[in-house]
């Protein structure tokens, strides 16, 4: 029996989202056009539980569950929130200013905002959040442009770069927690919501004007060990919301009434080929591997729906996307077997060449199979070398393949470099050319020159980018309406959105008293 409608949950942040509703499980192809949420984001039913993973513990600077990062959602807030757009949108932010080399920002906090303890936010709490971020496994990337961060005054602070960055502030979506807990447990948060033993209960001193939960006043925390555990509290009643990756073997084959929301994520996957050995030397068939991929079919067949088909190394619902440069690409099968006719590249069954894959993950291992289906109609003999994620790591250290589909996390402004430098943690493939690594510094400096990346990309085919996974929102039928989850944002509401312009670029460094150190 349903339950009645009773609680309200205006876990509105402040940012903005475009969720696509879906259907039950199975995911569905189709997806529902976003809409704008007319009310507060409500919470119905007579009770709502979230479930997270004690082993990974709270703390937003070292845990690397997904699970727990719902409780996040409720527990931190950032400087920016990356929009279904991928633009930086304010949250804790008031202003900031860019310098004119654009290697220094400077940021003003909003005055008004308490941390769950009724202590303010400072300068020096943003400092030492991004201090952490920097030197944590899941943040460092995004931030290793930082040369330095340090206050200006009590609501002032700047960030250094070693490299002139226009849309740095994309990076900037990391909790601001207090300057002393960054190394706690669960350090405490500005959130709506703070930890209280086994549960997390409303924040009395939540800075929002508006009422964070009118009637939530504590969502119990349920701790499970296994997927197992997790599939049962949500299909049984002690969680009412999964946050995961609906293609994961333990995110499928619900038995509850749910509903689902897609979450978009800036995770692709691709093909990368081996640039020393084997066919994929050939320029001519590695360019020419992009129009045998039916993006589509593929995000359809193996990921239900719940990815972006992509031509280019950036997701389609970034501005930074070109239709038109995209659709001179377009799935073209024929067009590939003239290549592989014209390459002079041969292979036979008896001597095929090397797929890798990672057999960790299914859906990659059923796309891979698929692929290579492909390839041999078109007369390339490939076999499939499905290892474990150890072997496979080693396995694109040392060149023992010919061709691999990866997954990679980018980062919100789709920087490449990884791929591209001649020591990049990416360039497995032994990418040389000077050339990249030039357009990647210059569409860093100005995202109007990613398009000519793009072209480059595309005409020598280093990497063959395949789809942008997206993430789920599972939640029991009827307890959640108007939610439009971010990047990384799950609890957001789009009608409080505000908007900051770096176009005024007359920011003068203002020096401390002191040197500016790491703090």
């Amino acid at each position: 029996m349903k339950r009645c409608l009773a609680l309200l949950l205006a876990l509105a942040l402040t940012l903005t989202l475009c969720a696509c509703a879906k259907n039950d499980a199975p995911p569905s192809s189709e997806t529902e056009a976003p809409t704008e949420p007319s009310e507060p984001l409500a919470v119905k039913g007579d009770g709502f539980g979230l479930s997270y993973l004690p082993e990974f513990g709270l703390n937003p600077f070292t845990c690397n569950s997904t699970v727990n990062r719902a409780v996040f959602s409720l527990l931190y807030e950032s400087l920016f929130v990356v929009s279904n757009q991928f633009r930086a949108e304010p949250m804790l932010c008031e202003s900031f200013a860019v310098s004119e080399d654009g290697r220094t920002y400077t940021y003003t906090l909003l005055s008004d905002v308490t941390f769950s303890d009724g202590s303010a936010m400072t300068a020096q709490d943003a400092v030492a959040s991004i201090t952490a971020a920097r030197s944590s496994k899941l943040y460092s990337g995004r931030l290793s442009h930082v040369t330095s961060a340090y206050a200006l005054d009590t609501l002032r602070f700047a960030v250094t770069l070693n490299a002139t960055y226009e849309n740095f502030s994309l990076m900037l979506d990391v909790p601001i927690v207090k300057a002393d807990t960054v190394e706690a447990d669960s350090p405490i948060g500005t959130g709506p919501y703070a930890l209280a033993g086994a549960q997390i209960r409303r924040n009395s001193n939540w800075w929002q004007e508006r009422e964070p939960a009118a009637k939530v006043e504590v969502i119990p925390l349920t701790a499970v060990q296994t997927p197992n555990e997790l599939r049962d509290n949500f299909e049984f009643g002690g969680t009412d919301l999964v946050y995961c990756d609906p293609n994961a073997a333990a995110s499928v084959g619900y038995r509850c009434d749910f509903e689902v929301w897609e979450v978009p994520t800036t995770v692709l996957h691709y093909l990368g080929f081996n640039l020393k050995s084997g066919p994929f030397t050939s320029e001519t068939l590695r360019t020419a591997v992009t129009y045998m991929l039916d993006r589509e079919s593929i995000a359809n067949s193996f990921y239900g729906g719940f990815a972006l088909p992509t031509v280019l190394p950036c997701s389609p619902d970034s501005d930074l996307y070109d239709m038109q440069l995209a659709g001179k690409y377009a799935y073209d099968l024929p067009r590939f077997q003239a290549a592989v006719n014209n390459s002079g590249v041969e292979t036979s069954e008896e001597a095929p060449g090397v797929f890798l894959v990672c057999s960790d993950d299914p859906t990659r291992v059923a796309v891979a199979e698929a692929l290579i289906e492909t390839f041999r109609q078109c007369g390339l003999y490939l076999r499939l070398k499905s290892v474990s994620a150890n072997a496979y790591r080693s396995a694109l250290s040392s060149g023992g393949y010919d061709v691999y589909l990866g997954e990679v996390r980018l980062t919100a402004n789709f920087d490449l470099a990884e791929f591209f430098s001649s020591n990049g943690n990416l360039n497995y493939g032994g990418i040389s050319d000077s050339a990249l690594t030039q357009l990647c510094s210059a569409a860093l400096e100005n995202s109007g020159n990613y398009p000519e990346l793009c072209t480059k990309i595309l005409e020598s085919a280093p990497i063959c980018p395949v789809v942008f996974k997206s993430y789920a929102i599972y939640v029991t039928r009827g307890k959640l309406s108007s939610i439009t989850p971010a990047v990384d944002c799950l609890f957001h509401n789009s009608a409080t959105a505000r908007t900051l312009s770096d176009a005024d670029r007359t920011y003068e460094q203002t020096e401390p008293s002191d040197t500016p150190t790491e703090e």
